[in-house]
């Protein structure tokens, strides 16, 4: 049985270099590669279980003490993601539910590690695009 996901995810926005005329940028989508059994690169998100995974995102700290989502976060509908990379071929984004201390409602973005680069980035833009100006600012600083 697989798991049943929320309507939206919300990706934290740390800079607003991320943002441009309200709409959130292809950068703002950032995968990074850690040691994982499936050759997988994350992005890290929050799931949209209640508004709680909003607070707990636009809370979030640096070890440093300093706010880390400065811009806030974006809302992306996780139907209209699956819409704009339905034409993509072998279907390269997948997701996952990951809780780590303190966020319950953490999750990933997944892609291969050996995807290739222009098809990486039509996810990317593809994330922006679903996201486009569904921002919430950050009011914690």
């Amino acid at each position: 049985m697989s798991e049943k996901f929320p309507d939206y995810f919300i990706r934290g926005i740390s800079s607003k270099d991320f943002i441009a005329d309200g709409q959130v940028l292809h950068t703002a989508f950032h995968f990074e590669t850690f040691e994982r059994d499936d050759n997988k690169q994350e992005a890290s998100i929050n799931w949209l279980d209640d508004d709680g995974a909003i607070d707990v995102a636009l809370s979030q700290r640096k070890e440093n003490g300093k706010i880390q989502f400065q811009a806030g976060v974006a809302k992306v509908n996780v139907e209209l993601v699956k819409l704009i990379l339905t034409n993509l071929q072998n279907n390269p984004l997948s997701y996952e539910r990951a809780p780590i201390e303190g966020n319950t409602y953490h999750g990933n973005l997944l892609i291969d590690i050996d995807i290739p680069k222009h098809t990486k980035n039509m996810v990317l833009y593809g994330l922006a695009l679903a996201a486009g100006t569904n921002i919430i600012p950050q009011n914690n600083i």
